[in-house]
């Protein structure tokens, strides 16, 4: 892809509406009590930093790399973490395609007895290899095509659009 071109699907306004309205939502759900969010550095972290400041309750995080999901023997409490043992856990991903990476963090997570398990996408892809055995909220449903933008990167690039937008490649 020598010739991009970007094109809004969903605008830093329509994102940050839904992002309120999920705090609130996740707010009222835990209302005193705390909440750990989970999330995939690689996809998720300016969707994380937007939803805790706007969540109204105590909420931990725990980055996760690539290395704990792929890893089945490395527990979200390595490297001294504290147990997720009777937790509520929100585990959040930035994009969900076929669901494969957030089931293999949902399992290994579930692995720790947690009180409770959801999972919160931002952008769901509606792809046909996708993995329907766990449920998932989305703020965003689109097709399944080529997105970046609000930490979704292409080539390491793009991350940093405060929007969603496809990416097309322009034929000569």
């Amino acid at each position: 892809m020598n010739n991009q071109h970007v094109m809004i699907l969903i605008s830093e306004e329509e994102i940050k509406s839904a992002i309120i309205k999920a705090a609130s939502e996740y707010s009222k759900m835990y209302e005193n009590e705390q909440l750990t969010i989970i999330a995939d550095l690689t996809n998720t972290f300016v969707f994380a930093a937007d939803l805790i400041r706007e969540l109204q309750i105590d909420t931990t995080i725990r980055f996760i790399t690539k290395d704990y999901y792929e890893n089945n023997h490395q527990k979200p409490n390595a490297e001294g973490e504290e147990s997720l043992k009777d937790k509520n856990i929100l585990i959040i991903t930035g994009l969900l395609q076929s669901g494969l990476t957030s089931k293999k963090i949902y399992d290994n997570v579930n692995d720790e007895k947690p009180k409770n398990i959801k999972v919160l996408a931002l952008i769901e892809k509606n792809s046909k290899n996708k993995i329907e055995n766990f449920e998932v909220s989305s703020l965003f449903k689109v097709e399944d095509i080529f997105i970046v933008g609000y930490g979704i990167t292409y080539n390491k690039s793009y991350g940093g659009l405060k929007g969603i937008y496809s990416l097309q490649s322009e034929v000569e």
